[in-house]
């Protein structure tokens, strides 16, 4: 198993990016980067989880560097053992895994969903797929109820 220093090292060769960098990423001083590269003190928290999927997902770098310091936090009202989104009930765990994992990627794009907009999905699965026509239409309305 490696240190924690040797993953940050890795980690910051493998992105060709600087401890400053990494430091802004994991929004942490570069003095406390410094630190756990020298092995001097270990991350705890949300700062380890966040090493580990550096660490393992390439796909996780675009993603924070993205977000500036004043961008707000995204959440999407979710519950795991009831599967709803937004209160939204969902029939199986299959289909709610599959629509928050959509919904929430799209938020990284901007998209702010409404209940609205999670119920369409839901009926999705149970009306089936939708044409590019009515696709066109809910946005077009989505689009209206949030210039109102």
């Amino acid at each position: 198993m490696k240190s924690t220093a040797a993953t940050l090292k890795q980690i910051r060769q493998h992105y060709r990016i600087s401890q400053a960098q990494l430091a802004k990423l994991l929004n942490t001083s570069v003095r406390t980067v410094q630190h756990w590269e020298q092995a001097d003190y270990q991350p705890s928290g949300a700062a380890v989880r966040l090493i580990q999927i550096l660490a393992a997902d390439d796909a996780v770098l675009p993603a924070l560097t993205q977000f500036k310091e004043d961008d707000q936090i995204m959440y999407l009202e979710h519950d795991d053992q009831k599967l709803t989104i937004m209160d939204v009930p969902f029939r199986n765990r299959k289909e709610y895994r599959a629509t928050l994992n959509a919904i929430i990627s799209n938020m990284y794009e901007g998209f702010e969903p409404t209940k609205r907009d999670i119920e369409d999905a839901s009926r999705f699965y149970e009306e089936g797929p939708i044409s590019a026509q009515e696709m066109l239409a809910a946005i077009q309305a989505s689009a209206d109820r949030k210039a109102e």
